[in-house]
């Protein structure tokens, strides 16, 4: 039996030949050009994040080079840059969010010295300049959200981070928001623990 494809006579082991070059052809196609290739990394400013009315800045002036990070909310580091060869120290830490206990400031400060020692880079040093950007307290009446209720009442902080190297240039920043149990000191270790964890892998 022969069937007729575009004018040209195929038996039936041509036109099995034709369809298994054809679905071999599709595999390679998807192997070289996968879903996640053709699909754009979002931008920090397109989110709706950055378009809310309520959105809370911190110490980092431009946003257009951020993007989705792992497990880190908005990143970008500097092209050709390893992080996990570089330890990280804190140099300075600011408060801009609404609340203004001193306690809470100096309890951040010392989780993310501490996480920060885990790094153990042999490039140098990177200095942390830090600031806390927004603070949500413990809140049981959010326990009735649908959904996402009991998440939602945990407390959440939000840190935003720039690494300068030696020479005093910028070579990452970083914005991420986590919220962990009823203390703020545990959403404050969750978002070191994701910060630390992206510097070592990358």
């Amino acid at each position: 039996m022969t069937t007729q494809v575009s004018g040209i006579a195929f038996g039936s082991k041509g036109l099995y030949r034709l369809l298994v070059r054809c679905i071999c052809l599709i595999f390679a196609l998807a192997v070289l050009f996968p879903a996640s290739g053709l699909c754009k990394t979002e931008r920090l400013v397109d989110s709706n994040e950055y378009k809310d009315k309520d959105f809370h800045k911190g110490i980092i002036t431009d946003y257009k080079d951020m993007v989705e990070g792992d497990r880190v909310d908005w990143v970008w580091v500097s092209p050709s840059t390893k992080l996990s060869g570089y330890k990280v120290k804190v140099g300075s830490i600011k408060n801009k969010s609404d609340s203004h206990s001193k306690s809470m400031v100096e309890s951040v400060d010392s989780i993310l010295k501490h996480s920060f020692g885990d790094l153990k880079g042999s490039k140098g040093t990177l200095t942390a300049e830090l600031c806390i950007y927004e603070v949500q307290n413990f809140s049981p009446g959010k326990a009735w959200i649908p959904y996402a209720g009991g998440h939602q009442m945990q407390a959440g902080i939000g840190i935003e981070m720039i690494l300068r190297d030696q020479s005093n240039k910028t070579i990452a920043k970083f914005r991420h928001f986590d919220r962990q149990g009823s203390d703020i000191k545990g959403a404050a270790q969750e978002v070191a623990d994701h910060l630390v964890n992206y510097i070592s892998k990358h």
